[in-house]
């Protein structure tokens, strides 16, 4: 998952609508009210800076975020559980932060 595969995959993902659709994009919404984010992301992922520019924007709109970038890993490195122990990791992170947070909830 690379930027050139991501410009070749555009107009698959587009098709004729407007990129800075924030149904598109959620850099361009509107993201006050958003309940708590947990935003996992590699160093060396193509998503990394869009990554960091959704929890600057949600922070920015009262949204709690946890970002926590990860070093040197694939693009969803936690689909690839039997080889990658990171991807362990992440799944527990993001199910001890759902818990948290619906326990806030109660």
């Amino acid at each position: 998952f690379s930027g050139e595969g991501i410009r070749r995959a555009r107009m698959l993902y587009l098709g004729k609508a407007d990129p800075y659709n924030p149904w598109i994009s959620p850099l361009y919404a509107d993201l006050s009210g958003l309940p708590p984010l947990l935003i996992h992301v590699s160093d060396n992922e193509v998503l990394l800076d869009d990554s960091t520019r959704l929890a600057e924007k949600a922070r920015r709109s009262g949204v709690d975020v946890e970002l926590k970038i990860w070093q040197d890993l694939p693009h969803v490195w936690q689909l690839f559980k039997l080889s990658l122990p990171e991807s362990t990791q992440s799944l527990k992170l993001a199910s001890s932060f759902i818990l948290r947070h619906l326990k806030d909830k109660s």
